[in-house]
């Protein structure tokens, strides 16, 4: 039965839609083989990753300028190389490697799952990437959405309450009336304590278990929907 009293989806994407690791590792493992360099994918992709969230961090308590995620992405990229010397890039070079962000490949069960959600659904994007990687990501999956909603336009980037809020505010409901579609622990308890609610959805390859933070796994019971894939996740919401 589709969820009582809940008009929208809003979708996080970096990790739940788009499988930013294997994206990035794939691009990494192209790129060190033209080099004829070794490099470790998956450590550099996790400080790609891990390096935009502790940047973000900063923009977010005004520690640094405000920069949306292309701009924090690439000063990152900038640091990471510093550790990873194996491989040597110009200033050309890193800018296209930091447009990997815009050709994310989306999870294979994911595209499927929410063109069935806006069946009976509003199904928007609510997100810290920029609007442009959302877009561009979606285009090259053609995946399609009723709304994307980036927190650089927003008032707050997510964690803060405001940035859930505000999501609900301009889909024209109550918070009750919108859930959180995550498959981030943090994230999804976050929107439950600005007042969402909330699904989460499995997917195994997460950065947690290369980077484990001070966050505790939430049993799967916190949240209103829990699913091991997506196809679960649609026949729990529909």
């Amino acid at each position: 039965m589709k969820q009582p009293g809940v008009k929208a989806l809003t979708f996080d994407v970096g990790g739940t839609v788009f499988d930013w690791r294997g994206t990035i590792e794939g691009e990494l493992k192209t790129l060190s083989a033209d080099k004829g360099v070794d490099v470790d994918v998956r450590r550099f992709a996790s400080d790609w990753r891990s390096g935009m969230f502790e940047m973000l961090t900063k923009v977010k308590s005004g520690e640094l300028s405000k920069m949306n995620a292309d701009e924090i992405h690439r000063r990152v990229l900038d640091e990471v190389l510093e550790d990873h010397d194996s491989i040597l890039l110009s200033t050309e070079e890193r800018d296209d490697l930091n447009q990997v962000w815009h050709r994310l490949k989306t999870w294979p069960d994911a595209v499927e799952a929410i063109h069935k959600l806006r069946s009976c659904y509003t199904v928007v994007v609510l997100t810290v990437l920029s609007y442009a990687i959302v877009v561009d990501s979606s285009k090259y999956n053609n995946l399609g959405w009723d709304g994307i909603l980036s927190c650089e336009f927003l008032g707050q980037y997510k964690s803060h309450p405001r940035a859930y809020q505000e999501a609900a505010e301009l889909l024209g409901c109550e918070p009750g009336e919108v859930m959180m579609v995550a498959a981030h622990a943090g994230d999804l308890k976050s929107a439950k304590d600005a007042g969402l609610k909330s699904a989460y959805v499995h997917r195994e390859d997460d950065w947690y278990r290369v980077y484990p933070t001070d966050e505790p796994i939430h049993p799967l019971d916190t949240f209103d929907v829990s699913a091991s894939d997506y196809d679960e996740l649609v026949k729990k919401l529909t």
